[in-house]
């Protein structure tokens, strides 16, 4: 059964379509299983609608899907045996239960007729399998973004081997995934060109097609992510081994992630031209702020977006802001990321902590307020829609350039200026090389130090004033 998602929830369920079999036979039975599933969603829809914040729409159909069943009552088989409360999945089911039962031996007990109650075992296949795994993952507090990547990544493993039972997965299996999942075109669930196509009706069209090949990291997130659900399988007992074990791996130098450049001065003057910059920062507060934040501190968009009026603080007279998991949908990227980022004299001179006055007189507990995290993925998913929207509109249209390009800009010119490495990645949140900067929360004595780095940072473009 194919169900279309109403247009204005597509972009939080995150597909125009769900489809979900039956497994029922032809006929009313089956149009019974379809309204059940059908009323489940409607009432999800409704609820979505209404403000119930996120639906776990696997979770809903698969209850759906189980409450339904044909039930036999009682039967009394020619050997005399009765048997009560029997439960069946379909009428294929039933027909082949009588057939079976018709050719069992007579049996007899000296305490008479026993009712048994029989129930068919389903097989553990990998549809139902992933389902109670990305349940799991949620019941242990992962991600809202991990668990959207896991169940991305299940969802091609069916469509590419097909919805087997787990038990029956093996290496070459996922080779199969891995020779096909590499032809998989990016963002193919947004694409009109893959609407309504199956996984591998879009494999299919997409090697017909010029289509770029993913990068090594998406294959490596692939990868980790199966591994993680063959783990939990063989944990489970519904495998022996993680059948991913038969592959060679690349090794680690060969499968860095590309993550990008830094922006060029042409991109940067282009960018924060004061004309264009007020025009489109005017809207919001956010459009000023974090892209200038992330110019002089090459933090991550998510890290600036959830920053609340509480992180921005005065330590040992520097001014800066925590990156931390302190309040309400916060969230790390790793340990590195916890740090506080001292405030570059520009930024101080374009009016920051005006700003956070500001927020703070107005009653905001976040300074962003007006940036959502809807979808439990974070709240700088919004940010970086606006700002490349707004780079093309100021001709910077390269594929995937964007507000991480900050990063590499900030940390490409320090290092150029002779920053030591270590000092940078205290300021950027990378992982030191001995490990160290996972420990550190505001580390006092290096704040002079990472304060004297951001003044050698020079991008070359004036920052115009906020006005309140």
């Amino acid at each position: 059964m194919r169900f279309r998602v109403p247009t204005d929830l597509r972009d939080r369920v995150g597909s125009r379509f769900l489809v979900r079999p039956l497994r029922q036979a032809p006929g009313e039975t089956a149009r019974l299983a379809a309204a059940l599933l059908d009323m489940a969603l409607s009432n999800a829809f409704r609820s979505m609608r209404q403000g119930g914040g996120v639906v776990d729409i696997d979770k809903l159909l698969k209850d759906a899907e189980n409450a339904f069943q044909l039930t036999i009552g009682g039967v009394r088989l020619p050997n005399g045996t009765h048997l009560t409360n029997v439960r069946i999945d379909t009428p294929e089911d039933e027909r082949q239960f009588h057939a079976l039962m018709a050719a069992a031996p007579p049996t007899s007990t000296s305490q008479g007729t026993k009712a048994v109650a029989v129930e068919r075992r389903k097989e553990a296949l990998l549809s139902a399998l992933a389902a109670t795994h990305l349940a799991d993952l949620e019941r242990a507090g992962r991600d809202k973004k991990t668990v959207l990547e896991s169940r991305h990544s299940l969802m091609l493993l069916r469509g590419i081997v097909g919805d087997i039972p787990a038990a029956d997965l093996t290496s070459d299996h996922c080779r199969q995934f891995f020779d096909e999942v590499a032809h998989w075109p990016r963002h193919a669930t947004k694409r009109p060109e893959f609407a309504n196509l199956a996984v591998r009706e879009v494999l299919a069209k997409a090697k017909t097609m010029a289509e770029l090949p993913p990068a090594v990291a998406t294959l490596n997130k692939h990868h980790q992510r199966l591994s993680t659900f063959f783990n939990w399988l063989k944990k489970n007992k519904h495998l022996t081994e993680n059948p991913l074990h038969g592959l060679v791996r690349q090794d680690k130098d060969d499968a860095e992630e590309e993550t990008g450049r830094a922006f060029t001065q042409d991109e940067l003057d282009a960018i924060f031209e004061p004309t264009a910059y007020v025009a489109w920062a005017a809207k919001y507060p956010h459009r000023f702020w974090v892209p200038i934040l992330a110019l002089y501190s090459g933090a991550r968009v998510t890290e600036l977006s959830q920053l609340y009026v509480a992180d921005v603080e005065v330590i040992n007279g520097i001014a800066g802001y925590h990156i931390n998991r302190r309040f309400a949908g916060q969230k790390l990227k790793n340990k590195a990321s916890r740090r506080f980022v001292p405030l570059a004299q520009p930024v101080l001179d374009a009016g920051f902590l005006r700003f956070v006055e500001e927020a703070k007189l107005a009653g905001e507990a976040r300074l962003f307020p007006q940036l959502p995290n809807n979808d439990g993925g974070g709240f700088g998913k919004q940010m970086s829609k606006q700002f490349s929207a707004y780079l093309k509109k100021r001709a910077v249209t390269e594929a995937g350039l964007g507000m991480h390009a900050f990063r590499h800009t900030l940390a490409t010119r320090l290092a150029r200026a002779k920053v030591p490495l270590q000092t940078i990645g205290r300021i950027t949140g990378h992982k030191g090389e001995q490990g160290t900067l996972g420990k550190f929360y505001i580390d006092e004595p290096t704040l002079a130090e990472r304060l004297a780095a951001l003044g050698q940072f020079v991008p070359g473009v004036p920052l115009m004033r906020y006005s309140p």
